[in-house]
């Protein structure tokens, strides 16, 4: 399945999203699993420029690993809200697997959360439901 979204012009546009996450095996499996989606997928390991990437690139998606921001999570989160004038679906991820943990980033901001290991069938729902929206 390719994630393509419509524009103005009615061809299809490659959705771009950022992986935030300074476990680099986990970044790249995620990063992985969202280009076999067919996205343009960006990794970085802190949130330095993190606001200028976003904006510069258009990125529609951004995943947010819980651990490598820490306390800070919810407050980057406000940041990004205040600061990004467009359309951006936050995706908490964490690497407790239990149904508390996700339920604590969405009520951080995040509008989904994953947990690591990812499952492919939990990533594909939620893009399925981020695209079709």
């Amino acid at each position: 399945m390719t994630m393509a979204l419509a524009n103005g012009l009615n061809k299809p546009t490659t959705l771009k999203a950022i992986v935030v996450d300074d476990n680099i095996i986990n970044a790249h499996y995620l990063k992985k699993m969202l280009v076999d989606e067919g996205m343009n997928i960006t990794v970085v390991s802190d949130v330095t420029n993190l606001i200028q990437l976003i904006s510069e690139n258009e990125i529609k998606m951004i995943f947010l690993n819980s651990e490598t921001l820490g306390p800070k999570f919810q407050e980057i989160i406000s940041t990004i809200r205040v600061s990004v004038n467009h359309a951006l679906v936050i995706i908490g991820t964490t690497p407790y697997s239990l149904e508390g943990a996700r339920k604590r980033l969405i009520g951080m901001g995040a509008e989904y959360a994953l947990s690591t290991p990812i499952y492919k069938n939990h990533l594909h729902d939620i893009l399925k439901t981020v695209t079709i929206a």
